[in-house]
């Protein structure tokens, strides 16, 4: 996991396909906004120690991370951290997490799901922002989970750049921003 924190690779699972994010123990669908989290010393509060999977603190400056939450009350469900690649003409994925809550290796049960899809989503809303047409690339933990993305999401395998390298094209961008509601705060 060291080594993620600089160059980046993601592990999230995307559990249900759902707009908004579902109560595991209601069956309740809640709706979510999305923000920026502009201080990085914020950012100290989510470390691989209380089960945000990295140190959030230590990722590189130009990544921005945006957090996904409760529309009700600003609760972070999850994070994930969006490079603007110009080089590459795409938005780049270094790292994307859920809540220790939410994550079901962390939690007996998860208490909401959906989460996952909806980190994509905002990769992908940030992509178009940016005028890259959806493009999004990352890579993935380890090939179960890259054989993941391509399934769930009809990512594409590169591995130009690391051995579990995928990128999300515009169509299929285009079908997350279609299923996942936020509002941006």
């Amino acid at each position: 996991m060291k080594k993620c924190v600089n160059v980046g690779c993601i592990g999230i699972w995307l559990d249900e396909i759902v707009p908004c994010l579902k109560d595991t123990e209601t069956g309740e669908i809640k709706e979510t906004v999305v923000f920026r989290i502009e201080s990085r010393s914020f950012l100290k509060k989510f470390s691989e120690k209380n089960g945000w999977g990295i140190n959030w603190i230590k990722i590189p400056k130009e990544v921005e991370v945006f957090a996904l939450a409760l529309k009700e009350n600003n609760e972070i469900q999850g994070l994930v951290g969006v490079r603007n690649d110009v080089d590459a003409r795409a938005a780049y994925i270094h790292w994307a997490c859920t809540a220790p809550h939410n994550n079901k290796d962390l939690a007996k049960v998860q208490k909401y799901v959906g989460i996952g899809g909806h980190l994509f989503a905002i990769a992908a809303d940030r992509s178009f922002a940016l005028g890259y047409d959806g493009f999004i690339y990352g890579f993935a933990l380890n090939k179960k989970i890259l054989n993941h993305y391509i399934e769930a999401l009809g990512a594409t395998y590169l591995g130009v750049l690391h051995p579990y390298q995928f990128a999300v094209k515009t169509e299929a961008s285009r079908k997350l921003l279609e299923v996942y509601t936020y509002e941006w705060n």
